[in-house]
Protein backbone atom coordinates (compact mmCIF):
# COMPACT_ATOMS: atom_id res chain seq x y z
CA UNK A 1 0.00 0.00 0.00
CA UNK A 2 1.31 3.22 -0.96
CA UNK A 3 0.79 6.36 0.97
CA UNK A 4 0.30 9.35 -1.36
CA UNK A 5 -1.11 12.80 0.32
CA UNK A 6 -2.01 15.56 -1.78
CA UNK A 7 -0.20 18.57 -0.97
CA UNK A 8 -2.20 21.24 -1.50
CA UNK A 9 -0.87 24.80 -1.63
CA UNK A 10 -3.05 27.60 -1.47
CA UNK A 11 -2.91 30.88 -3.91
CA UNK A 12 -3.70 34.13 -3.36
CA UNK A 13 -7.34 34.59 -4.73
CA UNK A 14 -6.27 38.00 -6.07
CA UNK A 15 -2.94 39.76 -7.15
CA UNK A 16 -2.36 43.29 -5.96
CA UNK A 17 -0.95 45.77 -8.08
CA UNK A 18 -0.30 49.72 -7.24
CA UNK A 19 1.12 51.54 -4.62
CA UNK A 20 -0.47 51.50 -1.31
CA UNK A 21 -1.49 55.13 0.20
CA UNK A 22 1.20 55.09 2.43
CA UNK A 23 3.94 54.54 -0.19
CA UNK A 24 2.57 57.07 -2.09
CA UNK A 25 2.71 59.77 0.27
CA UNK A 26 6.55 58.92 1.22
CA UNK A 27 7.24 59.08 -2.57
CA UNK A 28 5.69 62.16 -2.69
CA UNK A 29 7.09 63.52 0.53
CA UNK A 30 10.49 62.40 -0.72
CA UNK A 31 9.98 64.62 -4.25
CA UNK A 32 8.69 67.58 -2.90
CA UNK A 33 11.53 67.85 -0.37
CA UNK A 34 13.91 67.38 -3.02
CA UNK A 35 12.55 69.79 -5.14
CA UNK A 36 12.44 72.39 -2.21
CA UNK A 37 16.20 71.99 -2.21
CA UNK A 38 17.10 72.13 -6.13
CA UNK A 39 14.92 74.47 -7.43
CA UNK A 40 16.56 78.10 -5.56
CA UNK A 41 19.74 76.97 -6.56
CA UNK A 42 18.41 76.06 -10.80
CA UNK A 43 16.72 79.46 -10.36
CA UNK A 44 19.74 81.12 -9.13
CA UNK A 45 21.96 79.63 -12.01
CA UNK A 46 19.26 80.83 -14.39
CA UNK A 47 19.58 84.27 -13.41
CA UNK A 48 23.55 83.70 -13.22
CA UNK A 49 23.20 82.78 -16.78
CA UNK A 50 21.03 85.69 -18.42
CA UNK A 51 23.12 88.25 -17.00
CA UNK A 52 25.29 87.37 -20.35
CA UNK A 53 22.19 89.18 -22.02
CA UNK A 54 23.36 92.66 -20.77
CA UNK A 55 27.04 91.92 -20.90
CA UNK A 56 26.90 91.07 -24.29
CA UNK A 57 24.19 93.85 -25.41
CA UNK A 58 26.73 96.39 -23.36
CA UNK A 59 29.40 95.35 -25.51
CA UNK A 60 28.43 95.25 -28.74
CA UNK A 61 26.87 98.88 -27.31
CA UNK A 62 30.04 99.51 -26.70
CA UNK A 63 31.41 98.84 -30.26
CA UNK A 64 29.05 100.83 -31.59
CA UNK A 65 29.80 103.50 -29.56
CA UNK A 66 33.27 103.80 -30.69
CA UNK A 67 32.39 103.32 -34.35
CA UNK A 68 29.77 106.21 -34.09
CA UNK A 69 32.42 108.26 -32.32
CA UNK A 70 34.93 108.01 -35.52
CA UNK A 71 32.25 109.76 -37.21
CA UNK A 72 30.71 112.30 -34.46
CA UNK A 73 32.29 114.77 -32.60
CA UNK A 74 30.67 112.96 -29.30
CA UNK A 75 28.90 110.00 -28.58
CA UNK A 76 25.66 108.77 -29.07
CA UNK A 77 22.90 109.82 -26.45
CA UNK A 78 20.29 107.89 -28.11
CA UNK A 79 20.03 104.17 -29.01
CA UNK A 80 18.20 104.67 -32.26
CA UNK A 81 21.47 106.66 -33.51
CA UNK A 82 23.35 103.31 -32.65
CA UNK A 83 21.01 101.52 -34.93
CA UNK A 84 18.81 99.81 -32.26
CA UNK A 85 15.17 99.63 -32.82
CA UNK A 86 14.17 98.71 -29.36
CA UNK A 87 15.54 99.10 -25.56
CA UNK A 88 15.79 95.66 -24.88
CA UNK A 89 18.74 93.39 -24.54
CA UNK A 90 18.97 90.63 -27.71
CA UNK A 91 17.12 88.05 -25.10
CA UNK A 92 15.08 90.55 -23.66
CA UNK A 93 15.35 90.27 -20.38
CA UNK A 94 17.05 94.22 -19.85
CA UNK A 95 16.04 97.48 -20.48
CA UNK A 96 19.22 98.63 -21.84
CA UNK A 97 19.95 103.50 -21.27
CA UNK A 98 22.32 105.55 -22.39
CA UNK A 99 22.95 108.42 -19.98
CA UNK A 100 26.21 110.56 -19.93
CA UNK A 101 26.93 110.41 -23.25
CA UNK A 102 29.55 113.64 -24.10
CA UNK A 103 32.35 113.43 -26.32
CA UNK A 104 35.00 112.14 -23.56
CA UNK A 105 32.55 108.85 -22.53
CA UNK A 106 29.24 107.13 -21.56
CA UNK A 107 27.57 105.31 -19.03
CA UNK A 108 25.58 102.30 -20.73
CA UNK A 109 22.62 100.73 -18.11
CA UNK A 110 21.16 97.27 -18.18
CA UNK A 111 18.50 96.85 -15.69
CA UNK A 112 16.48 93.72 -15.11
CA UNK A 113 12.98 92.78 -15.89
CA UNK A 114 10.47 90.56 -15.95
CA UNK A 115 11.83 87.64 -13.95
CA UNK A 116 15.33 88.78 -14.02
CA UNK A 117 14.17 91.34 -11.68
CA UNK A 118 14.91 88.90 -9.09
CA UNK A 119 18.77 89.45 -9.31
CA UNK A 120 18.94 92.78 -7.29
CA UNK A 121 22.59 91.71 -6.54
CA UNK A 122 23.32 92.94 -10.33
CA UNK A 123 21.20 95.45 -10.70
CA UNK A 124 21.71 97.19 -12.86
CA UNK A 125 24.51 96.09 -14.58
CA UNK A 126 27.29 99.33 -16.26
CA UNK A 127 29.68 99.72 -18.88
CA UNK A 128 31.33 103.17 -18.66
CA UNK A 129 33.89 104.74 -20.56
CA UNK A 130 35.81 107.60 -18.87
CA UNK A 131 37.92 110.15 -20.47
CA UNK A 132 38.31 108.18 -23.73
CA UNK A 133 40.51 105.76 -22.01
CA UNK A 134 38.82 103.58 -18.82
CA UNK A 135 36.73 101.22 -19.25
CA UNK A 136 34.77 100.22 -15.88
CA UNK A 137 32.23 97.65 -15.71
CA UNK A 138 30.03 97.65 -12.65
CA UNK A 139 27.19 95.92 -11.41
CA UNK A 140 24.63 97.08 -8.09
CA UNK A 141 24.63 100.38 -6.34
CA UNK A 142 27.82 101.58 -6.24
CA UNK A 143 28.87 103.08 -10.18
CA UNK A 144 32.48 101.90 -9.69
CA UNK A 145 32.52 98.57 -8.35
CA UNK A 146 31.52 95.46 -9.03
CA UNK A 147 30.63 93.66 -5.44
CA UNK A 148 28.63 90.65 -6.70
CA UNK A 149 31.36 90.43 -9.17
CA UNK A 150 28.44 89.97 -12.22
CA UNK A 151 30.97 90.51 -14.48
CA UNK A 152 33.64 87.55 -13.80
CA UNK A 153 34.39 86.15 -17.46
Amino acid sequence: MTNTKAKTIALPSKVHFGWTLNELLVSLTLMATLAAIALPAFMGQQRQARRSDAQSALQQLQLEQARWRGTQSSHAADLANLGWTSNLSPGGHYRITIEDASSEGYSLIATPIGPQARDTSCSPMRLQLRHMATVVLSSGDDPADDPGRCWRQ
